[in-house]
């Protein structure tokens, strides 16, 4: 059992090294959009100091790499229309979508006064 124990862990230690030989942490540019706003997003209204959120969007390929990440589908209570793919994470406070012409989009926010993940987009 041991023997079969050190290969296993002699196999991933040599896989783990030629992977990590291959990548390397960089920071990519990405497209990304962003609002800073008070109240809510389906009546947001100037930030002010007691009150300051921000939303982001992200899309293309930073988009598609998340979305790909994340899974599986679920049913999207937005939108019905077919081809169009939806998955979420944290209460659906971030959300990702593919849409039928292909096209990918994360959405998130955070309150910025508390630092609290809030969502990023509305239906």
């Amino acid at each position: 059992m041991n023997k079969i124990l050190f290969a296993f862990l002699a196999i991933s230690a040599a896989a783990s090294l030629a992977y990590a030989g291959d990548w390397e942490f960089l920071y990519q540019s990405a497209d990304i959009g962003y609002s800073v706003y008070g109240n809510s997003l389906g009546d947001p209204t100037a930030p002010s100091n007691d009150d300051k959120k921000i939303a982001f969007a992200v899309k293309g390929k930073a988009a598609r790499e998340i979305f790909e990440a994340i899974g599986p589908d679920k049913k999207d209570s937005c939108s019905q229309e077919p081809g169009v793919r939806f998955r979420s994470k944290d209460d659906e406070k971030i959300i990702y979508t593919k849409d039928r012409k292909g096209i990918y989009a994360c959405y998130f926010g955070f309150d910025l006064k508390s630092g609290k993940s809030i969502g990023g987009s509305i239906c």
